[in-house]
């Protein structure tokens, strides 16, 4: 029952962890089901329908944190990261902004299609959710009359915080601090202790920062970090379905003081480690259908917001339909984009192979013989010189 982290699956192995990511990203559908529908209350589940959905969001942070900086060990190069990364994400991003924004849009606007398109913010959706900082998630007239008429992809909010991850994993990797494990926790705390003094009122903190909520930035970044550190410990990290059952009881313990936000950053990294790693093969999906995750997490929020807009006004009734619309759209999403980027992506930071050792033959010319002395023949030496280059795993 006990076990360490495994650094991956083996090549054509079912994979526990993209399993996971997939099920996380239709478990983020089902939440928004419940706001999208303007079922507030969540099925009479008061504000607990808010918590399952922050475990979502963290649950992705936590894995994001692990795989990451098991990237940047394999190749500690800040350019060579920073491509693979915008690589990972950017493509995929880009397209599902386009089509929101130039297909979707006039389809559903309260608008006509030439007053749509003569909004300037129609063309600032584009710009500001393709860089990121800061997001638009409106469009003009769209969805205007459903429950929640505020956001046309209202998922895209968490992506500044991955891209924040990234950044934190960089500064880990130049500062060596992944050579040094126990200073990750400086990393770490700093995010939770702030955390928990805001939470508890002890510290008033501006609403925002760096553009983001400032309650969700510092629970994620340190679930991130805490991610991290799982991977940096992964050889000394015991995994347990116990340790599962542990995290969960304090979960239902500690909800809904405001220590459950402090309490998910070490929680829910145990608990989504444990299961990627120890989910056994006939419970992991198959590798063709786990490629969609990221794309269901892309398209799954618009999805629903068309299904309400046609006239679904249930929460099951979006999931039902919502899910299985999404996941084909994010298995086009893979095979139409994102696999191409990362072929991309593997032409732009392949490093050479390594070349063969080679052995420079370099003759001493002997100098003339002295006159009236005879010298024996001087022999030629050979001097060698070998280079190396490491090939990039991927």
């Amino acid at each position: 029952m006990v076990g360490s982290v495994a650094a991956g699956p083996a090549r054509g192995a079912k994979d526990g962890f993209a399993t996971l990511r997939l099920v996380v990203a239709c478990g983020v559908i089902g939440f928004h089901a419940m706001p999208l529908t303007g079922d507030y209350d969540g099925w009479g589940w008061g504000q607990h329908w808010y918590h399952y959905g922050t475990l979502t969001v963290a649950a992705f942070m936590a894995m994001s944190g692990f795989f990451v900086m098991k990237t940047w060990e394999r190749d500690p190069n800040l350019v060579r990261f920073w491509v693979r990364r915008a690589l990972r994400i950017m493509p995929g991003l880009v397209v599902v902004v386009l089509l929101a924004a130039l297909v979707l849009g006039p389809l559903v606007t309260t608008h006509s299609t030439g007053e749509y398109f003569g909004q300037s913010r129609t063309w600032s959706f584009l710009w500001h959710n393709a860089l990121l900082f800061p997001q638009q998630y409106d469009l003009p007239g769209v969805f205007a009359d459903n429950p929640y008429p505020a956001a046309v992809n209202g998922s895209l909010w968490c992506l500044p915080l991955e891209v924040l991850g990234y950044a934190l994993v960089t500064v880990v990797g130049l500062l060596g601090i992944n050579r040094r494990r126990p200073l990750i926790f400086l990393v770490a705390v700093p995010f939770g202790a702030l955390l928990v003094v805001h939470v508890n009122g002890l510290v008033d903190l501006p609403d925002t920062v760096l553009l983001l909520p400032v309650n969700p930035l510092l629970q994620y970044l340190a679930i991130y970090a805490m991610g991290i550190a799982a991977w940096l410990y992964r050889e000394k990290l015991p995994l347990s379905w116990w340790g599962v059952v542990v995290c969960v009881a304090i979960e239902v313990f500690v909800y809904p003081s405001p220590i459950a936000d402090v309490t998910r950053a070490i929680t829910v990294p145990y608990a989504v480690l444990t299961i990627g790693t120890k989910l056994p093969s006939w419970l992991c999906l198959p590798n063709w259908l786990t490629v969609a995750s990221f794309g269901v997490f892309l398209y799954g929020f618009p999805v629903e917001q068309t299904l309400v807009w046609l006239g679904a006004d249930h929460p099951w009734q979006v999931i039902g339909i919502g899910v299985p619309i999404a996941v084909v759209l994010g298995l086009g999403s893979w095979h139409l984009v994102e696999k191409h980027a990362l072929r991309l992506r593997t032409a732009l930071t392949e490093r050479g192979p390594e070349p063969e050792p080679r052995t420079e033959i370099i003759p001493v010319v002997p100098a003339a013989d002295p006159p009236t002395v005879e010298l024996p023949a001087l022999r030629p030496f050979y001097a060698t010189r070998q280079g190396a280059a490491r090939r990039e795993r991927n």
